[in-house]
């Protein structure tokens, strides 16, 4: 199947389906049980268009005078390849300024495009957001 074909068959898929274009949501709050970690959620797909909006959303975690920052990627439908060296860029940023930078995923989407990336060996696997918060 050529390109064209493959992109004209998607299109026609997105006409006939009936619920509304993937969001995506970024926020972030301070632990209340452990006032030391800052949370910060990506809900939906992370890809190419974003990438700039996690850069700054991660930078202003930074910049919130904490230890750790745990990034919640369990609802996180997508994750660009991109997306994955973006993170590493930010571990090694916040690295630098005394902050570590936790990943907890949980979908085989997002753990392939960390692997696929390269970038898995630099986070540690959490399989929950308190075992991110507590270790």
């Amino acid at each position: 199947m050529s390109v064209t074909a493959a992109l004209y068959q998607v299109d026609q898929h997105r006409r006939r389906d009936p619920r509304p274009p993937a969001t995506t949501r970024m926020w972030s709050r301070r632990s209340t049980e452990y006032p030391d970690c800052v949370i910060a959620r990506v809900e939906g797909e992370l890809d190419a268009v974003l990438h700039d909006e996690l850069r700054t959303a991660l930078g202003r975690c930074r910049s919130m005078l904490c230890r750790v920052v745990v990034l919640d990627l369990r609802a996180t439908t997508f994750m660009s390849i991109r997306a994955a060296s973006v993170l590493a860029d930010a571990k090694a940023d916040a690295w630098r300024a005394g902050i570590e930078l936790r990943v907890v995923s949980g979908r085989k989407e997002v753990e392939r495009a960390l692997e696929v990336a390269g970038v898995r060996p630099q986070f540690r696997y959490f399989p929950t957001l308190r075992t991110a918060l507590t270790s």
